[in-house]
């Protein structure tokens, strides 16, 4: 498996989201999004990783996987997600929407044999699993998982 794609639920082999690259903390995404909003963010995200037409993305398609991480952090989260959670998707999304494409191209594939966020705390990192858990209870009727 290579890092551009992480199991998202148990019971969808094809529901994907994290991507794992460097994070760059801090933000002020919104709180507020419905369930149903951010769901459908998090499908978007999934359409966009799973038209990755190789084991990396080109240019284009890291454009459009930075497009629906950006749509994702303006919709933000709902209000019942944990601290934790919550920092798990902050994560996630300053990873991708900050890395430019040649900065990407060095994190891409799974080299050392890692599943890890190159940069980011075992905190954070943890917080990252929580978030994708959060994903899988919260939106699993919505993804069809």
């Amino acid at each position: 498996m290579t890092p551009i794609k992480r199991p998202l639920a148990a019971a969808g082999a094809a529901v994907l989201l994290g991507l794992t690259l460097t994070a760059c903390g801090g933000s002020s995404y919104p709180s507020d999004a419905s369930e149903k909003e951010f769901c459908g963010g998090v499908e978007d995200v999934l359409t966009a990783t799973t038209s990755v037409s190789g084991e990396e993305p080109t240019e284009s398609e890291w454009e459009k996987l930075q497009e629906a991480y950006g749509d994702l952090g303006d919709i933000g989260t709902p209000e019942d997600i944990s601290d934790a959670e919550r920092n798990g998707f902050e994560v996630i999304v300053d990873a991708i929407t900050d890395l430019d494409y040649d900065e990407a191209k060095k994190s891409f594939g799974d080299e050392d044999g890692e599943d890890s966020i190159p940069g980011v705390s075992k905190d954070d990192e943890k917080d990252a699993d929580k978030f994708f858990e959060y994903i899988q209870k919260t939106c699993a009727d919505q993804l069809g998982g």
